[in-house]
C-alpha cells in the first residue's frame, strides 16, 4: 500500500519560484499510519552534486531525506533518483515530484514502486494545520571532545561520543513537571500509559502563569498560536517543547523517583595529552507529529543529539581542510548551534558556527553563500547571519524591557473594498513616547520612528549594532555638521532627511525621500508604496510640519484608486497594552483625511542592503 501523500503549502510556493532547470533532494516527515509530509528541498550544487548527507544534519531530527524534485527537462533525473533511493531510509517507496519552471501548473507527484515510478494525488497542507498538528523538541547539552587536529581524528572521536550518547545512560526531563524519558522506563508520568501521546504530554506543560498542577482545562481550550506564546519562539506559532538531558546513576529508574536519579551529563571521551580539547555546547531539534506515540520519544531525541554531533563534526573537518597549515601547529576553535526559522521554509534550520568566526569572516560567508544556493534563496536579504537566529520563549530576558513585537497582527480590516493590502515584511518593534523613562513628549516621534525601523533591521539580520538613542542621534548629527552643537541634548525634533542620514551612518542603509505637495495628495502614493512593501518590506516614515507616524502597510484598490494606509503612531504615551492600542488606533488603519490637507510631507522609504 503506497503512502498517502501530503505537501506542505510552505513548499509549494518555495517550489514556485525555482526558474533554473535543475534537481534537488526532498525532505519530509513519515508519521501515522502511513502519511508522508513534505516539508523541504534543496537543489544540486554548481558541479551536479545533490549534498543531501551534510544538508540533511541541518534539520531537524525526524525530518528525512524522502526523495528527488525535477524542475524543468532536467536530463540527470535518472542518475540522480537511483542515488537517492538508495539512501532514503523512512520509506520503501521514494518520492519524484516533477516540476514546471516558475509555476505549479501540471506539478506531478510519483511513488518509485517496484522499479517504475507511480503518480499519485496529493493534499496540500496549510499553515494553520501544520501549526496544530506538528510540535518541535529543543534541548541544550554540552560535551568535551578530546581529538587531535585532522578529520580523521575528529571522525573517529565523535562516532565514539555518539555511540556514548546512544548508550542508554541519558535521561530527559521535561522543565517544570516531573515527566522523565529514559530508555528503559519510555516516558514516566502518573498520567502515561503504552498509548499516551504526545500532545497529552504537552498538555501536562505548564504555562508560565501557572504552576505544574494548574488545571489544563484552560490551556487545552488555547489555539496553537496561543500555545506558542509559552513554549514556542519569537515569529514562529509552533509548540515547541524544551528538554533537560541529564545522566543516569543507575539504568534502574523504576523503583522510585526519577528525579533522585540523574545527575547533570558532562560526556568525556579517553583524554591523551596530545590531543585537543573542544567544549561541544549543542542544543539539538526534533519535529514531531502530536499524534505520535510517546514510546517514540527517547529515540527521536537522541537522534536529534546525534544529527547535532555530526553538524558539529562537518563543521570542524570543513574548517581543517579550509586551513593550510600542519596538524601539530592547527587549533580547534568551538562550534555552536545556532536555530533559524525562515519564513519561507515553515520549519527550522540549523547551522554550526565556530565561535571564534565572525560573520563577516570570508569562509562564513561562502558557507551561508552556499546554503542560499542549496535552498534557492536569493542572495540579496540575510537568512543565516547570527543576528538571524530564532529566539526561543524561554530564553527571552523577561526582567529586561522589551518594546511590543509586530503590533499590527490582529488589528481590524481596513474597508477598502476590493482593495489588496501590502504590509511590511518582518519582525519589527512599537517604539513611542515616554518609553525608556524619556520624557520625549511634543517632539520625540521622528526619533521613535527611526528606532522602529532601526529595530526592522535588527530583527531581521541586517546588523546587531542596538537600537541608538535620542541623545545617540542627536549626537550623529552634531558629528556629520549637519546640527549645531546645541541641538545635543535638546528637545528638538527631526524630519526625514535626518532620518535617512542617521540609517545611512549607523546602519550603512540607503533610503528613498519621497515629496508630497499636501496631505490630500497622500492616496496618489499608494501604488508606489505597495511596490515598496512589496520589494523592499521595510517601514516608512512620514513627516509633515512637526508631527511624524510610521507607515507599516497599505491597503490599495487599482480599480478604484482608493487606499488606506496602516499607521504605527509614535504619540502614544500609555502602558505597552496591545488590546489598547489597537483598540485606540494607535496602531491600525487610516483614510487619508487622517493627515494635514495643507501640510507638504515626506517619506523616508529605506531600502534593503544586497547582503547575505
Amino acid at each position: 500500500m503506497l503512502p498517502k501523500l501530503r505537501i506542505s503549502a510552505f513548499l509549494l510556493k518555495r517550489l514556485e519560484r525555482v526558474k533554473l532547470q535543475c534537481s534537488g533532494c526532498l525532505y519530509g516527515v513519515f508519521y501515522g499510519e502511513s502519511t508522508l509530509l513534505l516539508l523541504s528541498f534543496n537543489v544540486e550544487s554548481s558541479v551536479g552534486e545533490l549534498n543531501y548527507e551534510h544538508i540533511q544534519h541541518k534539520f531537524p531530527a525526524e525530518l528525512d531525506l524522502c526523495g528527488l524534485v525535477k524542475f524543468g527537462d532536467c536530463t540527470d533525473t535518472q542518475a540522480h533518483l537511483n542515488e537517492v533511493i538508495s539512501s532514503v531510509d523512512i520509506t520503501d517507496n521514494p518520492i519524484l515530484l516533477q516540476c514546471q519552471l516558475g509555476t505549479l501548473v501540471g506539478l506531478r507527484a510519483s511513488f518509485f514502486i517496484h522499479g517504475k515510478l507511480e503518480q499519485v494525488p496529493y493534499e496540500v497542507m496549510e499553515a494553520p494545520q501544520l501549526y496544530n498538528d506538528f510540535c518541535f523538541t529543543r534541548l541544550k547539552c554540552g560535551f568535551f571532545l578530546h581529538t587531535a587536529p585532522t578529520p580523521e581524528a575528529i571522525a573517529k572521536e565523535m562516532h565514539a561520543l555518539r555511540k556514548r550518547v546512544a548508550d542508554g545512560s541519558l535521561v530527559f526531563n521535561v522543565p517544570q513537571t516531573k515527566i522523565y524519558v529514559s530508555s528503559n522506563c519510555g516516558t514516566q508520568h502518573q498520567s502515561f500509559n503504552s498509548d499516551s501521546l504526545i500532545e497529552t504530554l504537552i498538555a501536562e506543560i505548564p504555562t508560565p502563569t501557572e504552576s505544574p498542577t494548574t488545571s489544563n482545562k484552560k490551556k487545552a481550550a488555547a489555539t496553537a498560536p496561543e500555545l506558542a506564546k509559552h513554549y514556542g519562539a519569537v515569529g514562529c506559532a509552533y509548540d515547541v517543547i524544551n528538554i533537560d538531558v541529564l545522566r543516569c546513576r543507575t539504568r534502574e529508574l523504576g523503583g522510585g523517583d526519577a528525579s533522585s536519579h540523574p545527575a547533570l551529563s558532562v560526556c568525556i571521551t579517553n583524554e591523551d595529552s596530545s590531543k585537543q580539547q573542544v567544549p561541544l555546547e549543542l542544543e539539538a531539534m526534533a519535529m514531531l507529529c502530536k499524534k505520535t506515540k510517546l514510546l517514540r520519544l527517547y529515540d527521536v531525541l537522541i537522534e536529534s543529539i546525534c544529527r547535532s554531533l555530526r553538524l558539529f563534526e562537518q563543521c570542524l573537518t570543513e574548517r581543517l581542510n579550509e586551513q593550510e597549515t600542519a596538524a601539530s601547529e592547527t587549533l580547534l576553535l568551538s562550534p555552536r548551534s545556532y536555530h533559524f526559522y525562515p519564513q519561507e521554509f515553515g520549519h527550522f534550520l540549523s547551522c554550526a558556527y565556530l565561535e571564534q568566526l565572525s560573520d563577516d569572516e570570508p569562509s562564513v560567508q561562502e558557507k551561508r553563500k552556499r546554503l542560499h544556493r542549496q535552498f534557492a534563496l536569493p542572495a540579496t536579504r540575510p537568512y543565516f547571519r547570527r543576528a538571524n537566529q530564532c529566539r526561543f520563549q524561554g530564553d527571552i530576558d523577561t526582567t529586561t524591557w522589551t518594546p511590543l513585537l509586530n503590533t499590527h497582527l490582529g488589528v481590524r480590516p481596513s474597508g477598502v473594498t476590493d482593495g489588496k493590502e501590502y504590509l511590511v515584511n518582518g519582525n519589527y518593534h512599537y517604539y513611542h513616547y515616554l518609553q525608556q523613562q524619556v520624557q520625549d513628549k511634543g517632539w520625540g516621534c521622528a526619533y521613535r520612528s527611526l528606532q522602529t525601523i532601526c529595530s526592522w533591521f535588527l530583527l531581521q539580520g541586517y546588523t546587531e549594532r542596538a537600537i541608538p538613542s535620542h541623545l545617540e542621534i542627536q549626537e550623529y548629527l552634531h558629528k556629520i555638521n549637519d546640527k549645531p552643537s546645541s541641538f545635543v541634548g535638546s528637545s528638538q525634533w527631526i524630519g526625514s532627511t535626518e532620518l535617512s542620514m542617521c540609517l545611512q551612518g549607523f546602519l550603512n542603509v540607503d533610503s528613498k525621500i519621497l515629496h508630497v505637495a499636501s496631505g490630500a495628495e497622500l492616496s496618489t502614493i499608494a501604488p508606489e508604496l505597495a511596490m515598496h512593501f512589496q520589494t523592499q518590506g521595510t517601514p516608512v516614515m512620514i513627516g509633515g510640519g512637526v508631527l511624524a507616524h510610521t507607515i507599516i502597510g497599505v491597503d490599495y484598490c487599482v480599480q478604484t484608486g482608493q487606499a488606506k494606509f496602516l499607521i504605527l503612531d509614535p504619540h502614544y504615551t500609555g502602558a505597552d497594552d496591545l488590546s489598547t492600542i489597537q483598540i485606540k488606533g494607535w496602531c491600525g488603519w487610516k483614510s487619508v483625511d487622517f493627515w494635514d490637507k495643507k501640510s507638504y510631507y515626506n517619506l523616508c522609504m529605506p531600502q534593503r542592503p544586497i547582503l547575505y
